[in-house]
């Protein structure tokens, strides 16, 4: 057995665990971009569901809103409607406003429709985020006309309702969620 089969040299360990920190730093890497892939991959995941629950939710509270209690704007909606069951501390009619907020959401203002003479002061309004990272928040109406088709506009008020009630938002991502299109089932008079 010679000498230079004996062991290895100070320059052929530098070398190994050269090699050996590349090798773990690429691990490293692997593994950080895969949990950001499949964290992003969950946000994509639950986004849709999130947002088909408040596409249903909010569908259902026009459908049932009150003749003549609409109010809208480009940027917002306010209405009095009849909760379905099982919406918390609300039942019966209450008093809904859609509207965006600065901090990029979607907000649901709710609070008991006061029904009557008031004998005790109402309790607050609720508040439920409906979307976050919201860019923009369009809101159109469709109006009869006097003689002439049915016409989108941005704004509404009057002793009924409109015929649909549209709401498009735009998140920050620079992505469109489909627009929701819903029908007040009493247009009233």
């Amino acid at each position: 057995m010679t000498r230079r089969e004996a062991g290895y040299t100070l320059l052929e360990m530098l070398v190994a665990l050269v090699v050996f920190g590349l090798v773990m730093a690429g691990l490293a890497q692997s593994w950080r971009f895969g949990l950001a892939a499949w964290s992003g991959s969950e946000r994509h995941i639950t986004g849709p569901e999130d947002m088909a629950a408040v596409d249903t939710a909010l569908r259902n509270m026009i459908a049932q809103a009150v003749p003549g209690s609409m109010t809208g704007q480009l940027g917002g909606l306010a209405f009095t409607t009849r909760l379905p069951q099982g919406t918390g501390g609300l039942r019966g009619l209450a008093d809904i406003a859609i509207q965006p907020g600065a901090d990029g959401t979607l907000t649901l203002r709710a609070a008991p429709h006061a029904a009557g003479i008031p004998l005790r002061p109402p309790p607050p309004p609720s508040f439920k985020t409906l979307a976050s990272g919201v860019d923009t928040v369009r809101m159109s109406y469709l109006t009869p006309q006097n003689g002439a088709p049915p016409a989108w506009g941005s704004k509404w008020s009057g002793p009924g309702l409109p015929l649909l009630v549209r709401i498009h938002l735009r998140f920050a991502d620079g992505h469109d969620w489909p627009d929701l299109i819903a029908a007040p089932v009493n247009t009233g008079p």
